[in-house]
């Protein structure tokens, strides 16, 4: 179906309403039209696709996987046709604080005191991270121009369809811009110093977009263009040379500064590049010869050094081109800087110009005369109206390989909108907020040596929950007795599981409702009554004592199950000794003897009914003083009862995230056969508990105990949530090992600075620190250092 023809569109074709922009627009922006499938034409009878491309974290990669990222680069440069213009589009903008204070200001109206020191410490970093850096908009477009009546864009679909696939294989996702993405960047772009936000007038499509999107003042000098309270510059590299590393674009980039980095890429078909390479040694060697001849006549017999240069090059060109899969491409790379003054223009020009001239060989210059032409060819719609035949010394042919070394990638700032604070980012010093519950599976781990911040990130974590996330609950497993001033100032409750404790929990507590269909939660219970008496037992059981167990807990429940769950009927761990004791079995007497301890004997804490208020979101069991003795059965029930929570809050809707500190204590539970019934738990919960909204986290300074144990190591691996703080040797090489840590990335957990290491979330690795004003209320609540709390 026709869709070009005389510059019109067919709307049927693009089965898309036409936004015809009026001829009194401002011709800054080379496109005429707009589609809502996304497509835009341009005054020169192409059409273009934007689309946006995801940074990722190159600069932290090993040496090896960088080479991996540009030989795939290189095969994206490649992959374009001859036919497709490809431009790719860097700009720093400003962070949007508005959005930055909405995602880290707390929601929770409940501890005033609390909110107003945290809202400090927040708006401390929001002053931080607008600081920093800038934000990095990452565009690319394609442009294409129908040459008859049969050919359409449809290929530019085709063309992203392909380069998403090979975006994807680099680890970095894309999104196709649509007509108001694209309004909107470009009102960022002319609106730099701007605090208006941008707004769609209604009727957008019939209306002079143009005149919205730029200002209304333009004024184009020979070097720089006044853009409403705006004043902008674009420079071109002149000369390029063989030092450019990949580091090139990051080192103009990387800052707060005003500046956009546009590359124009072409591809050049085999055949004709080679002809074209032709044509120049030819026009080459008669220069040469014209040389030689006028030397003669003055008794000289040279070639001049840029000659007898360029000759080598173009012949090296020509033989790597014939003999190799290398392609020829035409580059120019244009850059923009934006500032408030002339001053401050000449400044950031000099910048720019010192720093790829000292760092990397290459002479940069204002396109002089020709603003208004460079400025439209650094909108991302990849119009070049420049070309190496014009000798204007923007484009330069260029071998893949060459130019796939201007990787557009350096690294990542990770900003969640549902996310939690986790600091700052050690590379872009912007805020980190993540998301875990937005991962394949919540489950975390925060691993460091004795002294390196632990207990305060871990804090730190819960007190961004607890004020971010008013519905959730939080559970801590505390064998240290250091959570106190956490659950005073959240107004929770602390269940002291020790010998005599007053605190009473019953075992025997359940809720018939909080199963999973087609599971009994009476079979479940007599499941953990089995696991209960055989620690107890210090032996596994035999089939007889399971048969025994099962009887005697379906007797304990009858009269709570005929009642329809009346509270009041709600059995114990006594009357379930009672069964066993009745029973004439002699495996039941002797059951019935292990378990005495825990029922009648020092132990009895878990044998009456619950007398603490368990209805707080905030609940910390303190099992410092649990002793070793206890240890093995009091796990089970704090277990079972963390379990159970779980279970009723998926019903009600609510998250629950959980806490054990001191993790690796789950892991030495017990002796004979009965070791590691807790980490054998816990290997159960990590697998299911995404499915019952738990967000658990497993907090331990004996890492070697962690990695020894195949269940914890297990835990770990299949964790999206890790956080590496400070490491000792001994363990550094097995992380470094285990998680693929790059040189660079390693180094971060080797500073010996609290509260700093790395963040590895998902696929991302983030290095971060996190750290906390010692003036704050936030960090006298949180610290563990002695004398300090």
């Amino acid at each position: 179906m026709l869709f070009w023809k005389k510059n019109k569109i067919d709307k049927k074709f693009l089965g898309a309403k036409k936004a015809v922009i009026p001829k009194t627009a401002q011709k800054t922006i080379p496109f005429q039209e707009a589609y809502e499938n996304g497509l835009f034409l341009n005054y020169d009878g192409s059409y273009s696709l934007i689309f946006s491309f995801e940074n990722i974290d190159y600069s932290l990669f090993r040496d090896e996987e960088k080479q991996e990222v540009y030989k795939k680069y290189t095969q994206l440069m490649n992959s374009i046709p001859t036919d497709i213009k490809l431009q790719e589009f860097l700009m720093n903008t400003d962070i949007d604080t508005d959005i930055l204070r909405e995602t880290l200001m707390p929601f929770s109206q409940d501890y005033p005191e609390i909110s107003d020191d945290y809202r400090k410490i927040m708006g401390d970093v929001i002053s931080g991270s607008t600081e920093a850096g800038a934000k990095k908009i990452m565009l690319m477009a394609l442009s294409y121009k129908p040459t008859g009546k049969i050919d359409n864009a449809n290929v530019l679909f085709k063309c992203y369809q392909d380069l998403q696939q090979l975006f994807s294989s680099l680890g970095s996702t894309t999104k196709q811009l649509f007509p108001e993405e694209v309004f909107e960047i470009l009102y960022k772009f002319y609106h730099q110093f701007s605090e208006v936000p941008f707004m769609l007038p209604k009727n957008a499509y019939g209306s002079r977009i143009k005149n919205y999107v730029t200002p209304a003042y333009f004024r184009f000098g020979k070097h720089e263009i006044e853009i409403g309270d705006q004043l902008t510059r674009v420079l071109f590299i002149k000369e390029y040379s063989t030092y450019v590393d990949d580091e090139m674009i990051n080192d103009i980039i990387d800052n707060s500064e005003k500046i956009t980095v546009s590359k124009q890429i072409t591809r050049i078909a085999k055949s004709q590049a080679m002809d074209m390479l032709q044509k120049k040694i030819f026009a080459l060697e008669l220069t040469i010869q014209k040389r030689m001849e006028q030397n003669h006549k003055t008794g000289g017999d040279y070639i001049p050094y840029r000659l007898s240069d360029e000759r080598k090059n173009l012949n090296q060109l020509q033989e790597r081109l014939g003999s190799t899969d290398c392609e020829l491409f035409e580059v120019g790379f244009l850059i923009t800087v934006t500032a408030k003054t002339k001053e401050e223009l000449d400044d950031l020009t000099h910048y720019i110009s010192q720093t790829l001239s000292t760092k990397h060989q290459l002479i940069v210059e204002t396109k002089s005369g020709q603003q208004a032409k460079a400025l439209q060819a650094v909108l991302p719609f990849a119009q070049m109206p420049f070309s190496s035949k014009t000798n204007d010394k923007v484009m330069f042919s260029m071998l893949s390989d060459a130019a796939g070394v201007l990787v557009p990638f350096n690294h990542i700032d990770h900003f969640a909108k549902n996310g939690v604070y986790y600091g700052r980012n050690l590379v872009t010093r912007n805020a980190i907020t993540l998301d875990r519950t937005a991962e394949m599976n919540s489950n975390g781990f925060v691993l460091a040596t004795s002294g390196a911040g632990k207990s305060m990130f871990s804090k730190a974590e819960m007190f961004d929950v607890l004020l971010k996330y008013p519905n959730d609950e939080v559970i801590v497993i505390d064998p240290e007795r250091e959570y106190e001033p956490l659950v005073k100032e959240f107004d929770g409750t602390i269940l002291k599981i020790a010998p005599n404790s007053p605190t009473k929990l019953n075992v025997f507590d359940i809720d018939l409702n909080a199963v999973e269909e087609g599971q009994s939660a009476i079979a479940n219970k007599a499941e953990f009554i089995m696991t209960i008496c055989e620690t107890a037992k210090g032996a596994e059981l035999t089939s007889n004592e399971r048969t025994l167990i099962d009887r005697c807990v379906k007797e304990t429940y009858r009269e709570f199950i005929t009642s329809h769950g009346n509270m009041s009927k709600i059995p114990t761990f006594i009357d379930f000794y009672k069964k066993l004791v009745a029973m004439p079995e002699i495996e039941a007497k002797n059951l019935a003897l292990s378990l005495e301890l825990y029922i009648t004997g020092s132990f009895n804490i878990f044998s009456g009914k619950t007398n603490i208020n368990t209805d707080k979101r905030f609940l910390v069991f303190d099992i410092s003083s649990m002793g070793e003795q206890i240890r093995p059965v009091g796990l089970q029930v704090v277990l079972e009862y963390v379990w159970q929570r779980v279970s009723k809050n998926r019903d009600n809707g609510i998250r629950t995230w959980v806490w054990i500190d001191e993790f690796s204590i789950m892991f030495n539970d017990g002796a004979g056969k009965t070791t590691h019934r807790s980490g054998e738990f816990f290997a159960k919960v990590y697998k299911r508990i995404r499915k019952y909204g738990g967000v658990p986290t497993a907090i331990t300074q004996n890492i070697t105990e962690v990695l020894t144990s195949t269940q914890a190591k297990t835990m770990l691996l299949n964790s999206e949530f890790v956080v590496l703080l400070q490491q000792r040797k001994e363990d550094l090489d097995t992380l470094q090992k285990l998680f693929s840590l790059s040189p660079s990335q390693e180094s971060y957990l080797k500073t010996g600075k609290k509260g700093s290491g790395l963040i590895v979330c998902g696929r991302k690795i983030i290095p971060f620190e996190k750290p906390i004003p010692t003036d704050s209320l936030m960090y006298k609540i949180c610290t563990t250092k002695f004398g300090e709390n």
